[in-house]
């Protein structure tokens, strides 16, 4: 069990390393958060590593920052993802008040050694009290509308995990040893996940993005020339083709149109019938067509990083929802008729 662990957080360590220095389309403080978010994980699993492997004890030092890294990933993520569906939130001072019960915390586990397990309970309560408040702002724009489908079952897939981390932390304080191997294995899981998410679902962060954007009561397009913008659109898509760029957002796309990220959303929403997401991936698809049918001697992959999508499976996985059949059986059928 404790050599699965350590290799494990092994992986976990390098896959959060390659994210931290992925390219990110967030807003600057979402970059931020989520870079300080994967610092955090890095430390968690080396410190917990060491631990396990016999190379580190808990001494007070190490045990303060052991505590004040594991306190900080529940508030970060929740700001983190507060910052990701609601793209027109400055970050304000009082936001910094989140880290506080976490400073007294591990200050308190550094003060009283022996209260260790149950600072360490009460960390991963706080967690909870954070992954609960996300979840029930998720649920409630989900409540509203209808477009989350696989986003939504991944990222509670994600909460419900952590759900267990936090049960595990409070049910099972005296066992220590036991308790941190399981902690890393979930959490290199939940590392695995992420990189899954993004490779395989890359339109996530724009669906929430959207999805919190467009709880408009009434149109935000009243003062708006629909016409004469969803012809704007069409053209940075058909003759600029900005869909090529793996990068582009709703909100940079929307900026491309002086327009507020909500209005856009609203836009293609009713003008068009479908969310930006679907949207984008449609003209992708399209320009995937074309490329499968005109040039047979570009391989399928070349053909999706082409087109704008940032991996293999995230082009397939959008092929096959449009055409119910892989991209390269798709050629196979138009090149023999």
């Amino acid at each position: 069990m404790n050599q699965i662990s350590i290799s494990i957080a092994g992986f976990s360590i390098i896959a959060s390393i390659l994210l931290f220095f992925q390219k990110r389309t967030e807003t600057k403080t979402a970059k931020i958060l989520a870079r300080i978010l994967l610092c955090i994980l890095i430390i968690i699993q080396f410190i917990q590593a060491m631990f396990i492997g016999g190379y580190l004890s808990f001494s007070s030092s190490i045990s303060f920052f052991y505590l004040l890294s594991l306190g900080l990933v529940g508030p970060v993520f929740y700001l983190y993802s507060q910052h990701i569906i609601q793209t027109n939130l400055a970050w304000t001072i009082q936001e910094s008040w989140h880290f506080l019960p976490v400073i007294i915390f591990s200050l308190s586990g550094f003060l009283f050694p022996d209260h260790f397990a149950m600072v360490y309970s009460l960390m991963f309560l706080l967690g909870g009290i954070y992954m609960s408040r996300l979840a029930w702002s998720l649920y409630l724009l989900r409540a509203r509308r209808t477009l989350f489908k696989m986003e939504f079952l991944f990222t509670a897939s994600f909460l419900a995990w952590s759900l267990v981390v936090v049960l595990m932390g409070i049910l099972s304080s005296q066992v220590m040893e036991l308790l941190l191997s399981a902690q890393t294995i979930m959490l290199s899981l939940l590392i695995a996940a992420a990189i899954h998410i993004q490779l395989n679902y890359p339109h996530l962060l724009s669906s929430l993005e959207e999805i919190a954007t467009r709880q408009y009561q009434t149109s935000t397009l009243l003062n708006v020339d629909c016409e004469s913008k969803k012809n704007q659109l069409e053209e940075l898509m058909n003759v600029k083709e900005i869909y090529q760029d793996t990068e582009l957002s709703l909100s940079s796309c929307a900026e491309m149109l002086s327009l507020k990220s909500h209005q856009l959303s609203e836009l293609i929403n009713t003008q068009l019938g479908m969310s930006f997401s679907s949207y984008l991936r449609q003209q992708r698809i399209k320009a995937s067509e074309v490329l499968l049918k005109t040039e047979p001697e570009v391989s399928v992959l070349a053909i999706g990083l082409s087109v704008g999508f940032s991996s293999q499976s995230a082009f397939y996985s959008a092929f096959k929802d449009i055409h119910s059949i892989a991209p390269g059986q798709y050629r196979r059928q138009i090149l023999t008729r």
